[in-house]
C-alpha cells in the first residue's frame, strides 16, 4: 500500500486525547516492532489520506473507537528502519475509552511527567515534548 508522503517523509499521524490534565496512551503489544512501549496511537497516512482521515482510520481498526478530530498539535520528523518519517500530532476527543484492543495490550491516562517516565517510542516522546502549552 501506498503511504502519504510530505518532504520525501512518510507521514503518520498520532492522536491526542487530554482528559483534564491527563494525555491517553497506549502500550503496543507483544508482537511487531516497537513491542512494550507506550505511545499516541495512530499510524502511517495512506495516499490521499487527509490527517483526519488517518487518525479516524487508525481509532477504528487499532481500538474499534471513532474519534473526532481538532486540530494540528505538533510535528516530528523521525527515520526508522532506514525511512524518514514525519510524525503529526493531531487534537482527538472520543466518547469512550477504547474497550478492544487490537494492537496494544493496555491504554491510560497519563500527567505529561508521567508520560515522560513511561517506557515511549522515541519519536512519541520528542512529540509530548512539544505538546504543553498547545493543548487549551
Amino acid at each position: 500500500m501506498a503511504h502519504s508522503r510530505q518532504s520525501g517523509r512518510i507521514v503518520t499521524t498520532a492522536g491526542i486525547a487530554r482528559r483534564g490534565d491527563a494525555l491517553f496512551l497506549a502500550r503496543r503489544s507483544s508482537e511487531g516492532t516497537q513491542h512494550g512501549k507506550w505511545e499516541f496511537p495512530g499510524g502511517k497516512c495512506e495516499a490521499g489520506e487527509t490527517l483526519a482521515q488517518c487518525v479516524e482510520r487508525e481509532f477504528l481498526e487499532e481500538f474499534e473507537t471513532p474519534v473526532t478530530v481538532g486540530r494540528e498539535i505538533g510535528r516530528v520528523p523521525f527515520a526508522h528502519g532506514g525511512d524518514l518519517f514525519v510524525l503529526v500530532g493531531v487534537e482527538i476527543t472520543f466518547a469512550h475509552d477504547p474497550q478492544k484492543m487490537h494492537e496494544h495490550s493496555e491504554t491510560g491516562w497519563f500527567t505529561p511527567a508521567a508520560a515522560a517516565r513511561l517506557d515511549l517510542i522515541d519519536s512519541d516522546r520528542e512529540l509530548l515534548a512539544t505538546i504543553p502549552g498547545r493543548l487549551p
